[in-house]
């Protein structure tokens, strides 16, 4: 069971659950103390140990029924299989291998008397080196289930069952009682039959639900945003918490380190000359980095409303790796909704700012407008420890672009990154105006999918505010 427990945990972190280390021994404790007689308890306790945030409960309900079976309903489908129970039957080939002193094979035991639960267990040791890590499609259902009952020998329990039937007609039952019993032996023997190709079904199901989660989870990170349908939309909500969680761990990993420091050979040295170099006591050089200040503006027309969903999405879920985050949206007049962040949950908070922030959302795309605004209301408030965010497709529809904005804007903070969602081939096409605002930028990048955009925030987060100005 505590191979399984590890299998199971495996899958959790291949679905991009954390799970440490101790977490897992914590999941290995907690089960061996409740025990396997009641499910719900131990579904608890694994749930207890290894989930920490409620997103991720779909997903190890999901899992656990596929690796944990309900052994209640495995035992009334298997007494369906094998109908009506007769208790006498089993009462007379009890007193019969009493009388007799049959010893007989002990997988014919397990088909004679046991549960749904231990052939269950014996199926699965059969399972163990037929190669299921191979198994991906349906049309291997047969073959492995072929493999796994090769694995068990059958020709010794036909001998111990003709011998019981020998035993039984040689006391002389009549010929519709051991018809009788030779019905019971058979379908005991098809039901175990049903349970082998019954497990290399759940193992196929298990494997097909990590791959199409996998494959879902790519498809969509490379999918053209403007391209998500209604439900897309709802799925990557998921996908951008599963990349802003990665950030954070890879952040959160490399800022211990920092902390630690690295080794100061120099002042190792000189501290443990009073000791004659025996014991060495080590000395770390520490670096003091403060945390940068982030301001996002994002266009919200509907050519790039779903990258400015899910950018919003991104940033917020990584708001803890900066100081201040401040964000705005605009289509022509531009509004600060860092408010709504503060005061809803980010669901609710991004809806409101892509629907009923004090913007007019149905007129023309402005980007000169919104910038030469930003720069008269929020020019003082800018310094050398902010990075702009925009997010735009730069189209200005023949306005005037008022480059201007982006220059003065420039002047006062650490530096610009621009994220468009529109491929390269399409800048400074028609009324696109991004060649008069990329040299003013320090980082162009397109951005047309949920990839890119995960790729440019962890740098973001990573390597861009760690370097000087």
């Amino acid at each position: 069971m505590d191979q399984r427990i590890l299998e199971f945990i495996g899958d959790l972190r291949r679905a991009e659950i954390r799970i440490s280390p101790s977490e897992a021994l914590d999941a290995l404790a907690a089960s061996a103390e409740v025990g396997l007689r009641d499910r719900e308890t131990f579904k608890t306790a694994l749930a207890t140990t290894l989930i920490k945030e409620f997103r991720d409960l779909p997903t190890f309900d999901r899992l656990f029924d596929l690796y944990f079976l309900d052994l209640q309903a495995l035992g009334e489908g298997l007494k369906k299989a094998l109908g009506p129970e007769d208790p006498r039957i089993r009462d007379l080939l009890d007193r019969l291998m009493a009388e007799e002193g049959i010893e007989i094979d002990p997988l014919t035991e397990l088909l004679l008397w046991g549960q749904g639960t231990e052939m269950e267990l014996a199926i699965r040791r059969g399972g163990e080196h037929v190669g299921l890590e191979r198994l991906m499609y349906f049309l291997q259902i047969g073959y492995f289930s072929r493999r796994i009952h090769d694995r068990f020998d059958w020709e010794a329990i036909e001998r111990d069952l003709a011998r019981l039937m020998q035993l039984l007609e040689a006391r002389g039952l009549d010929p519709g009682r051991l018809a009788r019993i030779r019905n019971y032996l058979d379908l005991r023997l098809e039901a175990f039959r049903r349970l082998i190709r019954q497990h290399v079904e759940r193992e196929l199901e298990r494997r097909a639900f990590r791959q199409g989660e996998k494959l879902t989870r790519e498809v969509l990170t490379d999918k053209p945003l403007f391209a998500l349908t209604a439900e897309e939309v709802a799925q990557m909500k998921a996908v951008v918490a599963r990349l802003a969680r990665k950030i954070k761990d890879a952040l959160a990993l490399r800022q211990r380190q920092e902390e630690k420091g690295r080794l100061d050979s120099r002042r190792t040295v000189r501290k443990s000359l009073q000791y004659g170099g025996i014991p060495m006591e080590l000395r770390f050089r520490r670096r003091h980095r403060d945390k940068p200040k982030l301001i996002t503006i994002c266009d919200v027309s509907d050519s790039v409303r779903n990258a400015s969903r899910f950018m919003l999405q991104l940033v917020w879920s990584l708001q803890e790796c900066f100081s201040r985050v401040r964000s705005y949206v605009f289509v022509s007049e531009i509004a600060e909704v860092t408010q709504a962040f503060n005061t809803y949950p980010v669901d609710k908070a991004i809806e409101w700012a892509l629907r009923a922030a004090p913007v007019d959302y149905h007129c023309r795309s402005d980007f000169g407008y919104a910038f030469s605004r930003f720069c008269r209301t929020e020019l003082e408030s800018l310094d050398r420890k902010t990075t702009i965010l925009v997010l735009g497709d730069a189209r200005n529809n023949y306005n005037d672009p008022q480059a201007w904005a982006v220059t003065h804007m420039r002047e006062r903070v650490k530096g610009i990154i621009w994220l468009n969602p529109e491929g390269q081939w399409g800048w400074g096409i028609g009324d696109s105006v991004m060649p008069l605002y990329a040299p003013h930028c320090d980082v162009v990048r397109e951005c047309r999918t949920i990839g890119q955009l995960a790729q440019v925030v962890d740098n973001l987060v990573h390597h861009w505010w760690r370097r000087g100005r």
